[in-house]
């Protein structure tokens, strides 16, 4: 093939070859590619000598024609240079494809090897007679070098022109907006694909066309400097090997003030004179807000009363106060939020005095409270009993008394006074410590009331820990040193009654006092031993002695009764003969 072309360009043709495949080698196109020959002479004949055509020889002896420049074969001279340089034509710009032709050579058995070049660079396997731009191509020089070569010559390489690569066109996608023209509100772009697709965005948002410093994203929250102007963004779409290219959209219409938002302010503190009332104004945004206060007293401003907080004056009673806070913003609407208004202010009692408590701490006694005086009067009091500070239910009297349920704990009085105009006030005494009850039986006697005879005490079980002690009483009243746990009836005792109390004493706890039911009166016996004591007592006067088995009682007045050792005393003489004893013969 390269030889045949080189025979054309000899014989005065200009060979067109179509299009292949990029960087595709002649000699291995398809067997379809039909090469079209265009003669630059009406006579082929005066151009191309036919097989008859005699050829005169040269001043050497070769065979040579002097307008073919055809060299004998038996001897080889260098290549010449082609008459034509090698061309490349198209459009150079990237996505473009150049097309690329070896010259007018006429030198004869020629082989032709195209190589393009980026930058004076060979590119690897861009040997065909296309060469198609790639996007990193932009801005670089790109030509066509073709090598002649043949049998006992060295190869000759010329190069075409070189063409400067431009960068394609760039097709930025649509633009949309969307977002609200309002200070403080945000503005977002969004941009198609650009065609080719791929290309890099960069944004600009502009005021009044000028260019906004830092806003460089894809969003723009609106500030206010922006009041009243018109917005802009521009959307520069960039892509390798192609001119940026760029769009702008704007919002239609001139920014409006923003909207400050707030939480209604709220008053805390009591509506009570002399007392001071607070704010809390929540969060207003955006951030840097400047509020302004005004306190009002029936809706109408107070003088002044411009902070914060403010005092509740005697001006203010019977009245209602409400806040008005007031914020402003550059770039944004004034704003006014008011609070509910607090309860209607009251005076205050000028005495309300702590009450006091009177009476025994022990369960059972009675507890009195002592008011004191309210001013200004008439104040209507009432009461409520405390047990650990919680309220005893029904004990809303002036008095309590003490139930066992109090006992281990602490006991107070809540008076409140109430008076129209003025606030209610709660004043609550000190506390009483009421101790806890033992657990405290009633003891009882064992034994017969009978002179001479033992009584013992049962106490029963009293509270763990508990320290007891007893003492008996004759009659109610105690006997001197009958504290044990048993007691021997005496002959005082005769015809009286006999008891025993017991008392149980504990920390924490009430002292408990508990007294046994009463014998009968005490008796004396009929029969008496007087052991040892050899005398027989006034209630029981008899005497009694076995003496040698006589068994005699003797009686006051008789003529042995004052030398008679007794054995056994009795009260009557029925007692003594019952017993077994027999008068004195004299």
């Amino acid at each position: 093939m390269r030889k045949l072309l080189g025979v054309l360009l000899t014989a005065g043709l200009v060979l067109s070859v179509p299009a292949g495949p990029a960087f595709a080698v002649d000699d291995e196109r398809s067997a379809d590619t039909t090469p079209t020959v265009t003669l630059l002479d009406e006579s082929l004949e005066t151009l191309v000598p036919g097989p008859d055509t005699p050829v005169e020889p040269g001043p050497g002896g070769e065979n040579t024609d002097p307008d073919l420049g055809v060299t004998d074969p038996g001897e080889v001279g260098p290549i010449p240079a082609p008459e034509q340089l090698p061309s490349v034509t198209g459009v150079a710009q990237v996505e473009q494809t150049l097309r690329g032709t070896p010259g007018l050579w006429l030198a004869p058995d020629l082989d032709f090897a195209l190589q393009w070049q980026v930058d004076g660079s060979d590119v690897p396997g861009a040997t065909g007679d296309t060469f198609p731009l790639l996007r990193d191509y932009a801005g670089k020089s790109v030509r066509l070098t073709v090598t002649a070569s043949r049998a006992g010559s060295d190869p000759l390489t010329v190069a075409s022109e070189a063409v400067l690569v431009k960068p394609g066109t760039l097709r930025a996608g649509a633009l949309k907006l969307s977002g609200t023209a309002t200070v403080g509100q945000k503005l977002s772009v969004s941009a198609q694909a650009s065609v080719p697709s791929g290309a890099a965005l960069s944004y600009q948002w502009k005021r009044a066309g000028a260019a906004i410093a830092g806003a460089t994203a894809a969003s723009y929250t609106l500030v206010a400097a922006d009041l009243g102007k018109q917005i802009t963004v521009t959307v520069t779409s960039q892509l390798v090997g192609f001119t940026p290219a760029s769009a702008s959209v704007g919002v239609g219409k001139a920014v409006a003030a923003g909207t400050l938002t707030t939480a209604t302010p709220k008053i805390s503190g009591a509506a009570v004179v002399g007392t001071t009332l607070k704010s809390s104004v929540g969060s207003w945004k955006p951030g840097g807000v400047a509020l302004k206060y005004q306190w009002k007293r029936g809706g109408a401003a107070i003088p002044k009363a411009t902070g914060s907080s403010y005092k509740l004056t005697s001006a203010d009673a019977g009245k209602k106060i409400t806040l008005s806070v007031t914020g402003t913003l550059a770039g944004y609407g004034t704003r006014t939020v008011t609070s509910a208004a607090t309860g209607t202010v009251l005076r205050t009692l000028t005495a309300a005095p702590t009450p006091k408590i009177s009476g025994t701490s022990k369960v059972g006694a009675k507890l009195t409270a002592s008011s004191g005086a309210w001013k200004p009067g008439p104040v209507s009091l009432s009461y409520q009993w405390l047990r650990n500070g919680k309220a005893i239910s029904g004990a809303t009297k002036a008095s309590y008394t003490l139930t066992k349920s109090d006992g281990g704990a602490k006991v107070s009085v809540r008076i409140t006074g109430k008076k129209s105009g003025y606030v209610t006030v709660a004043k609550t005494s000190g506390t009483r410590s009421i101790p806890k009850v033992l657990s405290s039986p009633k003891p009882t006697i064992s034994g017969s009331a009978v002179v001479g005879s033992k009584l013992t005490v049962k106490r029963g079980t009293w509270t763990k820990g508990t320290k007891l002690s007893t003492q008996w009483l004759r009659n109610g009243a105690a006997i001197r040193g009958a504290t044990g746990s048993s007691y021997t009836v005496g002959s005082g005792d005769i015809g009286k009654r006999i008891s025993v109390r017991v008392t149980g004493s504990q920390s924490g706890y009430s002292t408990a006092a508990q007294v046994s039911n009463a014998t009968g009166a005490v008796k004396t016996p009929s029969r008496y031993n007087p052991g040892y004591s050899g005398t027989c007592p006034a209630w029981a006067p008899i005497k009694g002695n076995h003496g040698r088995s006589d068994w005699i009682y003797h009686v006051a007045g008789s003529t042995y009764y004052s030398r008679t050792v007794p054995e056994e005393c009795f009260s009557t003489v029925a007692a003594a003969r019952a017993a077994g004893y027999r008068a004195p013969l004299r």
